[in-house]
């Protein structure tokens, strides 16, 4: 299959109808329509294109990132493809491709990630990742309609309206609860409803040449990923998967330099023949694109019923490769609030903490990609004050109430012990616990759950109590058999063996009590109502 699941839509007078609406079809909307789909909602996504953009993208997926694939079982699928190949896991500046390299070095991504989580990096191009997606969203029901444009939205108290084009040029509309903005940084939707971007939108120029030529004498045997050119303007070169094309791309000052006439097919041709190292004989230029490179958040997450997830809330440098990551934990933190909320299990107001969390965590992201590309222009990390990338892509908190001291907003994933509003601790459970083997296979299904050291039975009796069909909450006695030899469940999550942790849908510690409680039906329910806000 190629991932291509349109098809056209008879539509009638009346609107068609939805729970959510997203709007953009590229890795961070056709993530949310899976995240959502796999929770048994089925959500209408629009995307004006047909295909999926030949651009490269993104070619890393941090283990968070791909812990949530594993949630809603597409991660084996997208491993598979990086299995197909060599792993590609180092960077270099080069001479030329084709020539020497004057530095190497390993990717950060491509660390050993298995002390912190069940899932390594899956170093993978974007487009291989978003065909595995848009299958699979399909096949839980998602209906993607690819080939249609959306117009614009109105508003109501109870619902969004937007006028939609199909792929035959015939209009309709969608009435949503909710609509989720995943048209990209230059989308309509974020400009239309006056939001504003706060950050620099042009830090740097540059001019994409994109090209084919057979990459693979180049390319073969080296498990590079990418690569810089050691010349003026630093150019940097990625490739497709299929080491069939490619794209240079080269700085320049647009204070002194007007793109159009500076460069010329000539130039271009020069530009890529020096930086490939082959005579213009053996590539051909299939396209030159200025853009810039920014770094900016939306000033809110939220208009109403509408949200902004991906680059239509935030945009950084490519350094580091934190931008598709951070999209793609907008949609599995908000996809998660909505299940809760249509489901009947929360109150409206878990929709505000949705720009509580994730707007502070893009400011993060785009302060440290921002301060590694002063690193790239040689600034030294403890000048730029970078935290790792397992920090920034991992290691994030969000706000939190009954956290007992003023805590980091980010660091090493290991140094986490179970505070609220961290990610659950990967602790590897002993073969055929609950069918699982980490801990954060334990958070499934769209509900919470209540984990408790192996005197917590008082906890999972108040959770039956509160929730005798399990439809809201999963409660697992973690004794010390069902944990693989060595682990230590209340030690790796900071609670005594009576203790015990409330886990949202999305993987991240809600509330814990280190010990037990005199009244713990009591307890927990108060745990949950702050959870859910209801």
């Amino acid at each position: 299959m190629n991932g291509n699941t349109s098809t056209s839509t008879t539509h009638g007078t009346a609107p068609d109808h939805t729970s959510v609406l997203i709007v953009g079809g590229s890795i961070v909307g056709v993530s949310a329509a899976l995240f959502l789909a796999a929770r048994g909602v089925t959500p209408i996504l629009l995307e004006r294109h047909t295909g999926i953009s030949p651009r490269l993208r993104a070619k890393l997926f941090y283990p968070r990132t791909m812990e949530a694939y594993r949630a809603v079982g597409a991660a084996d699928e997208i491993y598979a493809i990086e299995r197909e190949r060599p792993r590609s896991e180092f960077a270099a500046v080069v001479e030329s491709l084709a020539g020497p390299e004057i530095r190497r070095w390993r990717l950060p991504a491509a660390d050993d990630f298995s002390a912190v989580s069940p899932c390594q990096s899956a170093m993978v191009k974007q487009g291989d990742a978003e065909r595995v997606l848009r299958i699979r969203a399909a096949a839980g029901g998602a209906d993607l309609r690819f080939g249609h444009r959306f117009v614009d939205c109105e508003q109501t108290g109870k619902r969004v309206t937007a006028r939609v084009l199909d792929d035959r040029g015939v209009p309709y509309t969608v009435e949503a609860d909710y609509l989720v903005a995943a048209d990209g940084s230059a989308g309509s939707i974020r400009e239309g409803l006056g939001i504003t971007r706060i950050g620099d939108q042009a830090l740097a120029s540059s001019m994409e040449l994109t090209f084919t030529a057979d990459l693979r004498p180049l390319l073969d045997g080296r498990a590079l990923a990418l690569a810089f050119a050691d010349g003026p303007g630093r150019p940097f070169i990625s490739w497709s998967t299929a080491l069939d094309a490619g794209a240079v791309s080269v700085g320049y000052d647009p204070a002194t330099t007007d793109p159009d006439p500076a460069f010329t097919p000539d130039r271009c041709r020069a530009i890529v023949s020096a930086v490939l190292g082959l005579p213009t004989s053996s590539f051909r230029i299939t396209g030159a694109r200025p853009w810039q490179m920014a770094a900016w958040v939306a000033d809110t997450y939220r208009a109403g019923r509408v949200f902004l997830v991906g680059d239509a809330a935030h945009v950084c440098p490519p350094v580091g490769g934190f931008g598709a990551n951070t999209g793609i934990q907008d949609a599995w933190n908000l996809t998660a609030k909505l299940v809760s909320l249509l489901r009947g299990d929360a109150g409206a107001p878990l929709l505000d903490r949705y720009e509580a969390e994730r707007r502070p965590v893009a400011e993060l992201t785009v302060r440290q990609a921002v301060g590694r590309l002063a690193g790239v222009r040689g600034r030294s990390a403890e000048e730029s004050g970078l935290l790792s990338e397992a920090a920034v892509a991992v290691g994030y908190r969000y706000p939190a109430a009954g956290t007992e001291a003023p805590l980091p907003a980010a660091d090493e994933p290991g140094r986490w012990h179970g505070e609220p509003g961290t990610r659950l601790p990967h602790i590897p459970l002993a073969g055929g616990t609950e069918g699982c083997s980490s801990t954060l296979d334990l958070v499934r299904g769209g509900r919470h759950a209540l984990l408790t050291g192996r005197r917590g039975g008082a906890w999972a009796q108040a959770a039956r109590s509160l929730d005798p069909d399990g439809a809201l909450l999963d409660a697992v006695v973690l004794a010390p058999t069902s944990l693989a030899p060595g682990a230590s469940f209340a030690d790796r999550c900071g609670i005594d063996e009576d203790g015990a942790l409330l886990v949202r849908p999305d993987g991240v510690v809600t509330w814990r009590s280190v010990h037990a409680a005199d009244a713990p039906r009591a307890a927990l329910e108060a745990g949950l109502r702050q959870a859910l806000h209801r």
